[in-house]
């Protein structure tokens, strides 16, 4: 018979296994959704740096647009911000994807 010891070590690495299960089949699920929601994020990154934003953020500077009309997307910071956060959340991903590969 195995030692307590080695009972608890086997007990301890049976809920690792189980965690990490429930964990990569989350990472999974969430990479899905990234994948997914990235092209819209592309959609969003060209109105603001190459489409109509300017138009559209001046059309509301002249009153152009009805009071009644949500234009969260016309602050001149939370797109950009968006777009930031999108690309140091990738660059943090690719740091832990790194240090798993080179392990």
């Amino acid at each position: 018979m195995l030692s307590q010891t080695r009972l608890a070590q086997l007990a301890e690495m049976e809920n690792i296994l189980d965690e990490a299960n429930e964990f990569l089949a989350e990472a999974e699920n969430f990479l899905e959704k990234w994948q997914t929601f990235l092209p819209k994020m592309k959609r969003l990154e060209r109105y603001y740096f190459e489409g109509d934003w300017m138009a559209d953020f001046e059309a509301y500077e002249q009153g152009e647009i009805p009071q009644t009309q949500s234009c969260g997307v016309l602050s001149e910071d939370l797109v950009y911000n968006a777009s930031s956060d999108q690309r140091s959340l990738a660059i943090e991903y690719l740091k832990l994807i790194t240090t798993i590969l080179d392990q």
